[in-house]
């Protein structure tokens, strides 16, 4: 049963009158406001007078929304209770968000409806801006070219991006949530759990690599704790380490190019040279050989030159 109220109603008077929220009455049939409160004419701009005798709530809400007011008040004839954020608009134009909580109530043989307001405007914008700043959080996280996820204090998936998705192959559905380690057991098997564990526990920044066989890939872990759990970003390595490993080789060549220029070739090079010096020291009885030995030492000389410039750039190139 709605409630019976009159302004001899000294639990009225203070509840209502006294409150720091705005309330009225209006009466369901002619949406005409039949009492206000002290904070309701402050916060919405109209004297009493003009609430009880020039608006009625229609004046309250905006015009697009007064075919769904219509429909709401239908609605709500029958019920006690209703709670709904709503539009307002003051005096001045102003658009407000809020909070109506609204009972059945009979004022004065009246069919009515009591209404407290609770102004929810400045939460409304703190939560836009905040789920900007999320969104702005979220494309950022989206965008950048490592992989990038969070995981809570029992290492269960909190975020997981896109980039994330294509390095590892695991769609973010797959994972949030849930633990890596029980949806791919090899995860547990490998030093990122250590590591990853290690952070959490010890309050550390920790970076390594990792090569994951299951993917072919080598990555490279960036683990940072919070309170929260670890944030983790990472990066697909291979063609570095690829890079590398031919670099490697290479090194690898270019030492036995220079073991054998400076052993292999220069020995024999080293006993032509020998050879020369012993065959010009009996030269003077041999006058046709002395052009030979000239034109035979100045080749081994030069030659010697050359072996000497390809270790030099062999050393270089390492």
């Amino acid at each position: 049963m709605p409630l019976h109220i009159t302004n001899d109603d000294a639990s009225f008077n203070v509840l209502f009158h006294n409150s720091p929220n705005p309330m009225w009455i209006v009466e369901v049939d002619t949406l005409k406001f039949k009492e206000v409160n002290e904070a309701a004419i402050k916060h919405y701009g109209y004297s009493r007078d003009e609430f009880l005798n020039e608006i009625r709530l229609s004046n309250i809400r905006p015009i697009y929304e007064q075919q769904e007011m219509l429909d709401l008040i239908k609605r709500i004839k029958h019920r006690q209770t209703i709670k709904k954020d709503l539009t307002h608009i003051k005096k001045d134009g102003s658009a407000i968000r809020v909070n109506i909580t609204s009972y059945n109530v009979t004022y004065y043989g009246c069919r009515c409806r009591m209404v407290i307001i609770l102004d929810i405007t400045d939460q409304r914008l703190k939560d836009i801006k905040l789920t900007e700043a999320t969104n702005k959080i979220n494309e950022t996280l989206e965008s950048i070219t490592d992989g990038f996820i969070t995981l809570d204090k029992k290492l269960k998936i909190t975020y997981w991006n896109k980039e994330a998705e294509r390095i590892l192959i695991i769609n973010s559905d797959t994972v949030l949530h849930k633990s890596l380690w029980q949806l791919y057991p090899y995860y547990r098997e490998l030093s990122v759990y250590e590591q990853f564990n290690h952070s959490l526990k010890e309050k550390e920044t920790v970076k390594f690599e990792e090569y994951i066989a299951p993917l072919n890939k080598w990555i490279r872990f960036n683990v940072y704790p919070s309170n929260d759990g670890l944030a983790v970003y990472f990066q697909d390595i291979t063609g570095q380490k690829h890079g590398e490993e031919q670099i490697n080789l290479k090194n690898e060549s270019l030492d036995q190019i220079a073991y054998i220029n400076s052993h292999m070739i220069r020995k024999p090079l080293a006993n032509i040279l020998g050879i020369i010096n012993s065959l010009e020291d009996a030269s003077h009885k041999e006058d046709h050989l002395e052009v030979p030995l000239k034109l035979l030492k100045q080749s081994a000389i030069e030659l010697d030159h050359i072996i000497k410039d390809i270790n030099n750039r062999v050393e270089k190139t390492k």
